[in-house]
Formats: structure tokens, sequence, C-alpha cells
């Protein structure tokens, strides 16, 4: 893709020096609308890591939407508009990928979103210095 994205299997990935971010698509079962999972894999933890997942994520997140005048991590097909879709997908690309390329990045992204923090590993805490 035109981030540098691979699909391997259901997800994408973008592989880095220090980082793999993934995205994982998921479908709701209840309803015309999908969650994006992101997940970043510090490759130094995980060394042997060939198939990534979203959920191998040392931290991980999801992408929001702002729908009702309030942000929600659902995206209901049935009530976005296409063009409300994109801007959404393109501005949550550049808050989660854009500018994570490095473990400092990541740590910045960190800093920047703590509520972040509660979806990430114990080890990768201690590995970044934030525990």
């Amino acid at each position: 893709t035109e981030k540098g994205f691979s699909k391997r299997g259901g997800y994408y990935c973008l592989f880095q020096k220090e980082l793999i971010i993934v995205i994982g698509i998921q479908k709701s079962n209840y309803s015309n609308g999908y969650y994006v999972n992101i997940g970043y894999i510090i490759s130094a933890l995980n060394p042997h890591i060939v198939s990534p997942k979203d959920v191998d994520g040392d931290i991980r997140a999801r992408f929001t939407i702002e729908l009702d005048e309030k942000r929600v991590d659902f995206y209901d097909l049935d009530r976005i508009e296409n063009d409300t879709l994109l801007f959404s997908i393109d501005d949550n690309i550049k808050r989660y990928i854009d500018e994570v390329n490095t473990i400092e990045e990541l740590k910045k992204l960190l800093e920047k979103y703590p509520v972040m923090l509660y979806q990430t590993k114990l080890l990768a805490k201690q590995y970044l210095k934030l525990e």
C-alpha cells in the first residue's frame, strides 16, 4: 500500500527496524460494523515473530471515530457516510502510524495518549522504561 503496509493473511503489517505495526479489521457479529485494531510489536521483545497479528501487539489500540458528538471505536457502516469514514481512517493513520517509526516515537505516542498504557504489556512498559 501507499503507507508501506503489506497484507499478511487477514492483517496489514508495516515492518520497520524497531517495530512492526499491525492493523486488523474485526467484523462485528451483531451489526454491519467493524473495529479497526492496531498492535505495535516491539521487534527486540519478539525476535522470532513471523506472522504478526494485532493481538500480538505489545501495545494495542483501536481507531476511533466521532459519532453523535462522542468518540467511539466502532465503525457502524449503516450510520457513517463514506466521506466521514475516509476522513476518520486518514485521521487515525496520522495519529497512530505516520509519526511512529521508532521506539522513541512510540514512547511519545504513549505520553500523548496515556490511556494506551492500559493496553500495554508489562514487559513493554519495562522495556520502554515506563514502569
